[in-house]
């Protein structure tokens, strides 16, 4: 075994303090990715079950959707988190790893240190991760359900499964986290052994530059196609862009948060002698501002980008449904199949349109979506229904109608045929038209009743939309029955709050694990700063400073950093909204605007409020200082 393999256990039992705050990044990063797989399989568990509706297995779907995105929000922020403890480690023992240098270990001895160092806390980390993970599974199954995420009670995958991912990935992810950080380590010259105070380098490396850069540049080159971008596009780009935009800022974060800091401080510089300490402190700092501002950037970023974007996709579905919507009142069955009939047959009614669907077989593996069966002319004068390519006068038995977004994610166009599987065997019609999105008026696939038959004929519409003639009461048509008549307006102020109350929990599963790990990252990191600022605080005692003003200068230092963070974080936050915004009023200009102000004040008060009380916590650590 080699010198630098051998001295890496009792490296990580000295360094033990530091090498906790990154035993605690890995380990939760690892439960954070092996929740997120535990909660897909115990979806696809579930699905795979005797017995699921196929009402229940679209429910199903949507779970499965929102559980790989949250897949994928796991692995950036563990993978970023780790990246930035474990930098922050090497940077702390600079003087230790000088005095390696400086008694003959070559920079290959000292990196292979480091790395072996890394596999000792990710091997402890990654399985004590796995085994939390295990307990927990119980937990977050039956918390998806508690809080209204489905009415199903999923079936929890074998163990096994989250363990064969989360192992490879907790390693993979401290071995990318550490890789960089021991290159750093190898270039520390033996002269920083004999060190007392070391100015903090804040250039940027070659590949930072060009990482950061194209980041930034890719961010920047959204602008220029904003204007032409689709409304769910930039639904899609509003998860994936903050990721992107938050990668290129870390890469000059010890450029960048030192800097914003520091300016943030000024006015508060001449009352407050602390806050000048404090700024002075951050301009002679480069990792620790970096490190704590790293997991507080990506959670505020992240959270505010998903948080504005679903926001702005709920108005921008109300906004189409007014738009296109002709009909005064809407009728609810509550599931009566005789409401239907009643309104069909009753006088008085210029025009009655229900909404009905049949779950059948689509597409070549015959997965069980709902189409809905329409009459096209009675829809176009009371939903608006219209054809953006394509003829919709063309529908019939061989002809059927998908919207805009099925068309995207199935591939399937115009004058293509789709594969309907349905009691009679399987049919192929061509798609005829394709329509505008409109999801609370029509499903994505519009079929004749011909094609459906007795299928279309015994399904029981959720709604019928009805354009009364002048004297007619509705309700009185429906007396009796559990039906209720809304007026348009109403029905659809109900809808937007049922789509706003689903958009919070969907958040609550998009952001919840990822906003807890992101917290313990925020603690963890200004944890880890306040260990590194003993040195620092022995002096500024032998010059005078009290206990009190010690803690109030660690507590100025962690503020700035967090609202510099999150001042960065705000800047992705309306970028990226305002991208959606573009792309909704491009396509409908009288789109209302609800800026969700209340989630985005909790994201902003709760790093804020941890940095500072994790700030006091370290600072309280201190109080024995000479």
């Amino acid at each position: 075994m080699s010198t630098g393999i051998a001295l890496s256990r009792p490296m990580v039992r000295q360094n033990l303090r530091l090498y906790a705050g990154a035993f605690v990044a890995l380990c939760f990063g690892v439960v954070l990715i092996g929740g997120a797989v535990t909660m897909t399989g115990a979806v696809d568990a579930t699905a795979g079950r005797a017995g699921v509706t196929p009402a229940q297995r679209a429910q199903l779907e949507g779970l499965a959707s929102m559980f790989g995105t949250m897949s994928a929000i796991a692995v950036f922020l563990a993978m970023f988190v780790v990246a930035s403890t474990f930098a922050f480690v090497v940077a702390a023992r600079r003087r230790e790893l000088g005095l390696l240098r400086l008694v003959g270990a070559t920079p290959r001895q000292v990196r292979r240190t480091v790395l072996g160092e890394s596999l000792v806390v990710a091997g402890l980390a990654t399985v004590a991760g796995c085994v939390l993970t295990t307990v927990a599974a119980p937990v977050l199954v039956a918390a998806v359900r508690r809080f209204g995420v489905t009415d199903l009670r999923l079936d929890l995958p074998d163990p096994w499964l989250a363990w064969a991912v989360s192992l490879p990935c907790g390693a993979g992810v401290a071995l990318v986290g550490s890789w960089r950080a021991s290159k750093r380590a190898s270039r520390v010259p033996p002269l920083a052994a004999l060190q007392e105070a070391t100015l903090e380098r804040r250039r940027p490396g070659f590949w930072q530059v060009v990482v950061g850069t194209t980041c930034l540049v890719g961010v920047a080159a959204s602008a220029a196609v904003a204007h032409a971008m689709d409304p769910l596009f930039a639904l899609l780009t509003a998860i994936l862009l903050p990721e992107v935009a938050v990668t290129g800022l870390v890469c000059f974060g010890a450029v960048l948060f030192p800097a914003l800091a520091g300016r943030l401080a000024t006015p508060f510089v001449r009352p407050d002698v602390t806050a000048r300490l404090a700024r002075d402190q951050l301009r002679t700092s480069a990792r620790t501002p970096a490190s704590i501002a790293a997991p507080i950037l990506a959670i505020s970023a992240i959270a505010g980008s998903l948080i504005l974007a679903i926001g702005f996709t709920a108005d921008w579905t109300t906004a189409i449904d007014r738009e296109l919507l002709k009909a005064p009142l809407v009728v609810e069955t509550g599931g009566d199949p005789s409401v239907a009939a009643r309104l069909s047959s009753a006088d008085g009614l210029a025009a009655v349109d229900p909404h009905v669907t049949v779950d059948v077989g689509l597409g070549a593996e015959g997965e069980r979506e709902p189409v809905e069966v329409v009459d096209v002319g009675v829809a176009r004068r009371v939903r608006g229904l219209r054809a953006v390519r394509g003829d919709l006068g063309r529908l019939g038995r061989d002809g059927v109608a998908v919207t805009e977004t099925y068309a995207t994610d199935s591939g399937v166009g115009l004058g293509d045929r789709l594969r309907i599987r349905r009691a009679g065997g399987v049919v192929r019609p061509r798609v005829v038209a394709v329509v505008p999105e409109a999801p609370d008026l029509y499903a994505e696939v519009l079929v004749p009743r011909a094609l459906l038959g007795d299928a279309a004929r015994a399904a029981v519409p959720d709604v019928v939309f009805v354009v009364p003639r002048p004297g007619t009461d509705v309700t009185a048509i429906v007396a009796g029955t559990p039906a209720r008549v809304l007026a348009a307006d109403d029905w659809l102020d109900a809808v937007d709050d049922r789509t706003r109350a689903a958009n919070e929990v969907g958040l609550w599963v998009l952001l919840g694990p990822a906003g807890l790990y992101a917290g313990i990252a925020i603690v963890n990191a200004v944890l880890m700063g306040s260990t590194q600022r003993r040195r620092q605080l022995r002096t500024v005692a032998l010059l005078g400073a009290t206990r009190r003003q010690r803690r109030r200068t660690a507590m100025w230092e962690a503020g700035l950093v967090g609202v510099a963070a999150l001042a960065v974080g705000g800047v992705v936050t309306a970028y990226v909204g305002w991208l959606v915004r573009s792309a909704i009023v491009r396509q409908v200009p009288d789109a209302a605007l609800t800026v969700p102000w209340l989630p985005l004040a909790a994201v902003l008060a709760v790093c804020l409020g941890l940095t500072l009380v994790a700030a006091a916590v370290g600072a309280r650590g201190e109080r024995d200082q000479p």
